[in-house]
């Protein structure tokens, strides 16, 4: 591909140059990394974990498609990134000896900050709100994870020498920038808000420094990206969403020379067509899959016409600039596939039927756009479901914009789709209602306003009319298309997993990867709700979607490591009986007959149900949710053998001794799962290079002896090492150790697919799974027991009870509780990085499990507490144990901090006193308690 904007041999004043893979670029002031490589005709920037060659696509920094190495720092989105005079850019990730802090960690406490207002997002609604609040006198702070203020629409001109004059787009962009910044509000351009609680505050990376601002009223401008559009070959370097090549053509000026096709549904496809036509460059064509208009349309023109006379006419405007141009504008048809191997060769397409292929080098696609919802996901606004085209989330605020929650608002496309004019006569509306909160003034000004409204959501109204689009039919999609760009998850693998396991996202998820890369789901959540429901899954909605979790966005874990006071135990809950979330989910079922009933469909309740059924008797799982979703599921898959550092000596409970009685399980209990991966045919990712326990100061390594001599006298494999075989074993590892408790059996096991293994397993011996059907009660005729669930009534002569943290409320529902108690504890994992650990390592004084997975992200544990909300019984993560956690993990292993995390989550894990409960329960005949905190182990 040739691109009309090459540097020229000897760069001008206002040219440098970096390099790129060993290759010189010639780049302009002010333009990104990715667009100086697209100016000098590279597009592939980086290669997959399977080696498929990746380039820019989305231009806003969500997909994380772009991902280079600059200057050693790993994972930097070159879609964003300023392009710099001398850096080197490297499509790899950089080594584990040459890799380089991401930020600079704290040395204290994160600084805390008060405001009035928080505006996140500093787009079209954000840039007004924030305006219009400062200028009444509010202390107003704007965050925005772009360079500059404007979003998508308002993006501002980036290369400086560019001198052609400026559209009226720009201009108002210009001026409400001019605006923003006289108006006296604090502006953060640069900066990522990342976790967000109504009790803890909005977590906010800002110049490489983590802050956490504390205002009285949060106001969500989050925008939107643009609506997924998966057809095979839509991953290739080339193929770009519309707003990703209009920020190359509109802000940068770069043109690519070869043939674009733009597709989809929408003015910005004519938009963008218009503007390549301006730089002189004509577009292959136009698709869109709207009817366009007609005489059956000119009742929606006219509406148009009355309700934004401008905007009317600037849409025709492009219509007939296009015609007279002779680029073709087709109307009902669609892209079916995108051909090309290192690149786009050409196109398949759907016009109105007839079915056509163009060679082309370049593909733009927006079919609308979504609400980018992470951070009103987060704080627990009310949402909705938009059952539009492929679907999804929207806000659900009142006629002035607050959400289900108090002081907090939201507005824009964030909120929901509806265009920038719509977005900032809200924002006005918002910015009014917030000032009478705040005292600043009297009475609704707002009046102009919502007139401004009305026309603006008329005028919306009849425009989509003409760009009507179909609802997203799963069911046509191809099997070898792409649906997770981030994990490279097929249509055909969804299907796979829908008819071989549980065609429901959560189990999807586990076994496919999908929506647990970088942009978590932002690209595909929507597209796999619709196919899961083709393949006989739950209809899409609210609950259907990934679970929110932070970050928003990936942020470096050492812009949030801070020391934390270690904690004293578990938190303990007692989670409630029912989920206001998961019931109603399923049909119910008639009464059932079985020999023996096992409650909880975790990791425990599948081994118990896969033994019984192998013995002959007929077993029903019951459980309130899917299997495998609470401490199975949601664990770090340590396959622990020596004592954790709470289960033994003074801060163990009941001294360690249970924990030690048990000691001898463990090794029995790997060599098992062995056996069980042989037999299940599939790889559940066992390894076992052994574990360290580390010790910095002496009075740890006294413990640890004492802990190896308990563990050595019950046939534990485990001896002290000092430092210098510390380090051969682990050369990543901090210089400040001592010295560690090498146990050579311990590794781990990947917890997402061992329990559903054995599920399946459970399964061909007979076993019978019913998820969704939480037992509401127990009772025994003193022959059989009678088990009713939400889903139906099961009768049983034997009631095995392997519910975890739910367990002591059913044992409890038999003869009387047991002492176990919900514990909700918190996970972390990173994005990919260089191989830097081969064991599973803990620390003799801190609470961490630490070990990196094949596919090269570190998994970080330790117990951690987290949070529970009564109402639902769901566990909530916490910014203190994810900056404690963290900090304890760059610690031990500093190259940590230059790892980006991508996921943090938290389940209901199971507090006990380190020994199982197991066996028949006195006073209930025929009931059986199987519960233990280590359930891989």
């Amino acid at each position: 591909m040739k691109l009309v904007d090459h540097a020229p041999e000897t760069p001008v004043v206002s040219e440098f140059i970096f390099t790129f893979e060993g290759k010189q670029i010639f780049a302009k002031e002010g333009q990104s990394i990715g667009a100086a490589l697209t100016a000098n005709d590279v597009l592939v920037l980086r290669k997959t974990r399977n080696g498929a060659p990746r380039g820019l696509h989305c231009g806003m920094g969500a997909c994380f498609d772009c991902v280079v190495t600059v200057d050693g720092r790993g994972s930097i989105r070159a879609c964003l990134e300023k392009a710099r005079a001398g850096i080197v850019v490297s499509s790899t990730s950089p080594a584990a000896d040459q890799i380089s802090p991401l930020v600079q960690m704290p040395t204290e406490a994160l600084p805390r900050r008060n405001v009035d207002v928080l505006v996140i997002g500093a787009g079209p609604a954000g840039a007004v709100v924030a305006c219009v609040l400062a200028e009444a006198g509010a202390s107003v702070l704007v965050c925005d994870e772009r360079g500059s203020t404007g979003g998508q629409y308002y993006k501002p001109l980036m290369v400086a020498d560019a001198q052609e004059a400026i559209d009226r787009q720009f201009q108002e962009g210009l001026a409400l920038s001019r605006r923003l910044t006289a108006s006296g509000a604090d502006i953060w351009t640069g900066a990522t808000s990342w976790f967000a609680s109504a009790t803890e505050g909005i977590g906010i990376i800002y110049q490489g420094r983590a802050h956490v601002i504390e205002p009285r009223i949060t106001v969500l401008a989050t925008g939107a990206s643009e609506r997924p559009c998966p057809v095979p070959g839509w991953t290739l370097p080339g193929v770009m969403t519309t707003g990703g090549l209009q920020s190359l053509v509109r802000a940068q000026k770069i043109v690519p020379f070869g043939r674009v096709v733009i597709a989809g549904s929408g003015p910005l496809n004519l938009q963008l067509a218009v503007e390549l036509l301006k730089l002189g460059h004509k577009p292959l064509a136009v698709l869109d899959e709207g009817p366009g208009p007609s005489f059956s349309t000119v009742s929606a023109l006219v509406a148009m016409a009355a309700a934004d006379p401008a905007a009317t006419v600037t849409g025709i405007g492009y219509l007939a600039r296009l015609r007279l141009a002779g680029v073709p504008i087709l109307w009902n048809s669609r892209l079916t596939g995108i051909d090309g191997t290192g690149h786009v060769t050409g196109v398949s397409l759907d016009a109105a039927g007839e079915q056509k292929w163009l060679a082309c080098d370049i593909v733009a696609q927006n079919a609308g756009f979504i609400p980018q919802t992470e951070i009103a996901r987060q704080l627990g606004c009310a949402l909705s479901y938009v059952d539009h085209h492929v679907g999804g989330l929207m806000v659900v605020t009142d006629e002035n914009g607050l959400t289900s929650l108090p002081n907090i608002y939201a507005i824009g496309d964030g909120a929901e789709i509806a265009g920038a004019r719509v977005a900032m006569a809200r924002a006005e509306i918002a910015a009014s209602s917030i000032s009478r909160e705040l005292g600043l003034k009297q009475g609704d000004d707002s009046t102009a306003a919502r007139q401004r409204l009305t026309r603006a959501k008329s005028f919306q109204a009849a425009l989509w009319t003409i760009f009507r689009q179909a609802h997203f039919d799963a069911a046509c999609l191809n099997d070898t298309t792409i649906l997770c760009r981030c994990e490279e998850v097929t249509a055909g693998a969804v299907r796979k997993v829908c008819r071989s396991a549980s065609p429901t996202l959560a189990t999807v998820k586990r076994l496919t990867r999908a929506g647990m890369g970088r942009c978590q789901g932002r690209f595909c959540a929507a597209t796999l709700t619709r196919l899961v429901h083709a393949e006989g899954g739950p209809p899409p909605d609210i609950s259907a979607f990934f679970a929110p979790r932070p970050p928003a966005r990936p942020i470096p874990l050492g812009a949030i490591a801070t020391e934390k006071p270690e904690w004293g135990g578990h938190r303990q809950t007692v989670p409630p009986a029912r989920s206001p979330r998961i019931m109603g989910r399923r049909a119910p079922f008639g009464p059932l007959v079985a020999d023996t009933v096992v409650i909880g469909a975790g990791v425990v309740g599948a081994c118990v149900a896969r033994e019984l059924a192998l013995a002959g008797e007929s077993v029903i799982v019951v459980d309130r949710n899917e299997p495998n979703v609470q401490a199975s599921g949601a664990n770090a898959g340590s396959l622990h053998v020596q004592l954790l550092s709470f289960d033994f000596g003074k801060k163990a409970q009941a001294g360690g001794q249970p924990a030690a009685e048990v000691l001898r399980i463990a090794p029995a209990a790997i060599s098992l799962w062995k056996e069980i991966e042989l037999a299940a045919r599939e790889d559940l990712e066992i390894s076992t290079p052994g574990g360290l326990m580390v010790g910095e100061t002496e009075a740890e390594m006294a413990f640890l002896r004492q802990k190896v001599e308990l563990e050595r006298s019950y046939g534990i494999d485990a001896h002290i090492i000092g430092a210098n075989e510390l380090r051969a074993l682990e050369p990543h590892l901090a210089n400040r150790f001592l010295g560690a408790a090498y146990c050579r059996d311990e590794g781990k096991i990947n917890p997402l697919t061992a329990t559903l293994a054995v599920v399946r397993m459970a399964q061909q011996a007979g076993a019978r799974f019913e998820s969704f059907a939480g037992v509401t009660g127990l009772q025994h005729d003193g022959k059989r027991w009678r088990v009713e669930t939400e889903a139906g009534i099961i009768t049983a002569r034997r009631v095995v009870n392997c519910a975890g943290g739910w367990a002591s409320r059913i044992a409890a529902m038999a003869a009387a509780p047991i002492p176990v108690s919900g514990a909700p504890l918190q996970m972390i994992v990173t994005e990919p990085g260089p191989k830097l650990i081969k064991h599973l390592i803990a620390h003799a004084g801190r609470h961490l499990s630490l070990k990196q997975a094949d596919t090269g992200g570190l998994i970080i544990g330790g117990a951690w507490p987290a949070s529970m909300d009564p109402e639902t019984g769901a566990s909530n993560v916490e910014m203190a144990s994810i900056e404690g956690n963290a900090w304890v993990a760059a610690h031990v292993l500093p190259a940590a901090a230059a790892f980006n995390i991508v996921r943090v989550w938290a389940a209901m894990n199971i507090d006990i006193d380190g020994a199982p409960i197991l066996g028949e329960m006195p006073g209930a005949p025929d009931f059986y308690n199987c519960v233990t905190s280590n359930g891989y182990s």
